[in-house]
Parts: C-alpha cells; structure tokens; sequence
C-alpha cells in the first residue's frame, strides 16, 4: 500500500551533452496515498539531472523540494532507473501517456524535513513506482508515482 504519491510537471529537457539532460521540475505536489488530500506543493529549485547510457536506459537523479501544509520543508532525493522499450519509445518522442505497467521505471526515495509531522520519514526508505509519465517534448510533460515506505 502506498504511503504517498507524487505529481510532477517536468519542462522539456535543457541538453549537456548526448547522454546528459537537465529537466526542471516547476510545479507538483506532494499527497497523503489514503486520502489523496496535498500535503505538500513542489516549490523551486527543482530538477532532475538525467544520464541516459548507450543501452537507453536513463539513470534517474531528481531534487524535488515541497513546502508542506504545516509551513516546513520537505526535500525528495530521488534516484532510480527508467528502461524504455520498443513500445514506450515511440510515446517518449511524441510526447504521449506511458502507464507504469508498460515498462520498468522504479526509484529509490529518501526524504528529509524539519517537520515534527513528518520527521518519522527521515528515517525511512521509500520506493517509487512511476504510475503515468508523458515525456516532456515541444510542451511540458508529467509524471505520477506511487511512494512505498519500505519496512
């Protein structure tokens, strides 16, 4: 059962080099997974700094920081790895819905706030599961997980 989820808006990527990106993360927000009520809203700076290896697979590296309904911060440290295939690659260039069962896109999440709230989860790991992504092309993009404490 999920703990949290996210939802993220992701600007078209900034490119360094061929196998480098930089992605601003301008606006999302932080949920309760059983109520589905926003704890928090993804302020700046946020970003992911994206390194896609020869085989396609992009090694994912995100800062997402919230301010939380209680007026403290909250800092997402996200890395993890994101696998296209021959289905989901097509999508990615054309900017089109890719669900999470159509391809493995998992993350390890670490979070940490001076929030009394939320102070249990800076002790915590946390796995995300990509539930939808739109890649960002010409016009923003989006993604969706679904955050699992692991115990």
């Amino acid at each position: 059962m999920p703990t949290f989820k996210i939802e993220a808006d992701i600007e078209a990527p900034m490119q360094v080099t061929d196998g480098k990106a930089i992605l601003n993360v301008p606006s999302g927000k932080l949920m309760d997974a059983d109520g589905g009520f926003t704890i928090g809203e993804l302020v700046s700076p946020s970003g992911d700094w994206l390194e896609i290896q020869a085989s396609g697979t992009m090694n994912l590296n995100i800062r997402e920081a919230f301010k939380l309904e209680d007026g403290h911060s909250l800092l997402a440290t996200i890395t993890g790895r994101s696998v296209p295939n021959s289905n989901v690659s097509p999508k990615f260039e054309i900017g089109a819905l890719v669900n999470g069962y159509e391809m493995y896109f998992i993350s390890s999440i670490m979070m940490e706030t001076n929030s009394k709230k939320y102070e249990w989860a800076n002790d915590k790991v946390f796995i995300g599961q990509m539930q939808e992504f739109v890649m960002p092309t010409k016009v923003s993009g989006r993604i969706k997980w679904e955050v699992f404490m692991v115990s």
